[in-house]
């Protein structure tokens, strides 16, 4: 017959564990994890050592137990703003989740080393030993959102033998032996490899960076969820609201939001194509324009020892130029890509809130353990968890945002839910507004224009998308 389970997941990273950790607080289920790393926490345990999360840390992990101290840096890139955690941190915090919580629960069986069969056949990466889960429930897919970092990638281009291309895990160890740099990429991983050259003595032009495509990057001041920071968090989103409801275009959008100081770009003479939802200080983008040669020829398609060869040109290198190969996708093979969360006897974690992984997971947690398998109840289900996927450019962007404010209108119709994303430690703000005294008439006035502004934003927004689908 097989181990019984109710709840078999595939996968043990961050959404898979905010999943669990609400339904073993809202519910008596039992749970089998497999994963095919040997601990807990997913993607961070392959992390380079520099990473840090792009949120701040408040608003990251399982909804039992915070991550950081909700604390201000004072120094460094994040100066002014509420601590980011460090790859380390995470990774820790995910290992304690599981042997503070989940172990000691007794309702949760945890296989790491170990793959997932379609036939639900646990099977040991180590030993190849077998054994069958009888599922009562549901199986989770928590795979949907797994991360392509570098360290684990495989690379898209050739390097000649005696080439030293390297993940940034490697970084810190071999750039002594250095004095030029190489870092291929445009997300935020080649963005940190930069700032950690820069900030540990590399010149400035001793750094080139291929950039094949530039981003708008999210301005990190517009997402600061402690009570010191407050007001100027929801001015700044009232004011991106705002900006979304009065652009006639996407372009307008792109303009009205750099205006507001929302959205940042590398080079303001260069329009960015590329939107991966990553967030950056304005103290960070500053430190980044010093870097010496940015290259924007594409993609990279081979480095040969005097040479770099890209899809729109090639370079010429100085020798013994460590390479550091940033070009893994993270979340970009999501883009578009999406199922039903809720499907028969099955449960695909997936973002319901753009760019906030574990709040959704979390939350879908709470759908499953609080709705029943009703008619009425499998609706509700879909209607609170259309899927806002990951965004490759704005026009993504715009869908996801669309997705995001639908699902957040539904969610606060229903006073249960909005009673419990009041009392989320990962959703931070709606508690803030809810505590928003009468006599603080600032904060209550920015309160008003968010609840005014919504409305319209969202309208518009479904309005640019389908003008964009029709022009393309």
């Amino acid at each position: 017959m097989g181990e019984p389970s109710d709840y078999l997941v595939k996968g043990c990273g961050a959404t898979a564990m905010a999943f669990v950790d609400v339904m073993l607080r809202e519910t008596n289920a039992t749970f089998t994890i497999v994963d095919r790393r040997p601990a807990p926490g997913g993607h961070w345990n392959d992390a380079y050592p520099f990473v840090r999360l792009h949120q701040p840390s408040q608003c990251y992990g399982v909804t039992s137990r915070p991550l950081g101290h909700a604390r201000i840096d004072t120094t460094g890139f994040n100066a002014g703003f509420y601590e980011l955690a460090s790859g380390y941190e995470v990774t820790d915090y995910f290992h304690q989740v599981m042997r503070d919580v989940f172990l000691p629960s007794g309702r949760v069986n945890y296989y790491p080393m170990s793959e997932l069969t379609d036939a639900e056949d646990i099977v040991s990466l180590l030993s190849g030993k077998r054994q069958r889960v009888q599922v009562a429930k549901a199986r989770v897919d928590a795979t949907w959102l797994h991360t392509q970092i570098p360290l684990t990638h495989s690379r898209k281009f050739a390097v000649a033998n005696d080439i030293t291309c390297i993940p940034p895990n490697d970084l810190a160890r071999l750039a002594p032996h250095y004095s030029r740099f190489a870092v291929l990429g445009a997300g935020k991983t080649a963005a940190d490899s930069v700032s950690w050259l820069l900030a540990n003595g590399a010149p400035a032009a001793a750094i080139c960076w291929v950039v094949p495509r530039d981003a708008w990057l999210f301005n990190r001041k517009l997402f600061q969820p402690g009570e010191t920071l407050l007001l100027q968090t929801l001015s700044n989103i009232a004011a991106q609201y705002e900006t979304c409801a009065q652009a006639r275009s996407l372009h307008e959008l792109c303009e009205g939001m750099e205006a507001v100081g929302s959205w940042l770009r590398l080079d303001p003479k260069v329009w960015p194509t590329m939107f991966h939802g990553a967030t950056i200080s304005a103290t960070e983008l500053e430190h980044l324009r010093q870097v010496g040669t940015v290259i924007r020829l594409g993609h990279v398609q081979r480095i040969e020892p005097d040479r770099m060869v890209l899809s729109d040109g090639e370079v010429a290198m100085a020798p013994r130029t460590l390479y550091v190969d940033c070009t893994a996708a993270a979340l970009a093979h999501n883009v578009g890509r999406s199922v039903p969360v809720f499907a028969p006897g099955e449960i695909n974690l997936q973002m319901i809130r753009v760019f906030q992984p574990t709040f959704s997971a979390a939350l879908i947690g709470h759908l499953e353990a609080t709705l029943q398998d009703s008619p009425e109840d499998a609706a509700r289900k879909q209607q609170y968890t259309k899927v806002a996927p990951m965004t490759d450019s704005v026009t993504d962007w715009v869908r996801a945002q669309v997705t995001t404010l639908t699902n957040q209108s539904a969610w606060m119709n229903n006073p249960e839910l909005r009673g419990w994303i009041v009392g989320c430690r990962l959703d931070p703000f709606y508690a803030a507004i809810m505590r928003t005294r009468p006599e603080e008439l600032e904060k209550q006035a920015v309160v008003n224009r968010l609840r005014t502004v919504s409305g319209p934003a969202l309208e518009n927004l479904t309005r640019l998308l389908a003008t964009d689908v029709r022009a393309s």
